[in-house]
């Protein structure tokens, strides 16, 4: 019977004996550990009628390039699709200009409560840490009063309203903010 499902697979391109043998199949780690969903199929690229593309001027004549998507994710599997689809990332946001920019932006698009950013906050011993999935500096914050959650570890989401961020459970799906 083994043998069967081997071939089967083998056949099927599913997983090599070798892996078979090994253990699990290997599946694709997400930038942050293996935090994605397993077992959940990896979702298509987002459509035209599910996205908008936004350009904000950025410092020094540098131009930024933003998409938003309206087709809830969960935290990783936003910034895998960002990654992906638009060889980008979730959105860091470094000045009120922008986060207001992004916010009127999100706002004409969606009637969600939130949209997700690329920030994650932790917390290590007593100290609170954020932090872009980019890796570049964390020179801007818009929280939301009681804000950031001072519990574990959390992604960062911007609440369209306001523009104001919280920090909720990364597993929550929402629509989200690429940059490219």
């Amino acid at each position: 019977m083994k043998l069967f499902l081997v071939l089967a697979l083998a056949l099927l391109g599913a997983v090599s004996t070798h892996q078979l043998h090994e253990g699990a199949p290997e599946q694709e780690v997400p930038a942050e550990q293996g935090e994605e969903e397993p077992g959940e199929p990896e979702p298509p690229c987002p459509t035209e009628s599910e996205s908008f593309r936004v350009i904000v001027p950025g410092q020094g004549g540098h131009t930024c390039r933003y998409v938003f998507v309206n087709n809830c994710q969960t935290f990783w599997r936003a910034q895998h699709l960002c990654a992906r689809c638009y060889r980008g990332r979730l959105a860091s946001i470094h000045n009120y200009a922008t986060n207001q920019r992004l916010r009127c932006t999100v706002r004409a698009r969606t009637n969600r409560a939130q949209v997700w950013i690329g920030g994650i906050t932790s917390r290590r011993h007593r100290c609170l840490r954020s932090h872009w999935v980019d890796h570049s500096p964390w020179n801007y914050s818009n929280w939301a009063r009681g804000n950031p959650c001072r519990t574990g570890r959390t992604c960062v989401a911007m609440c369209p309203a306001g523009g104001h961020w919280r920090s909720i459970s990364c597993q929550t799906r929402l629509p989200f903010i690429c940059e490219y």
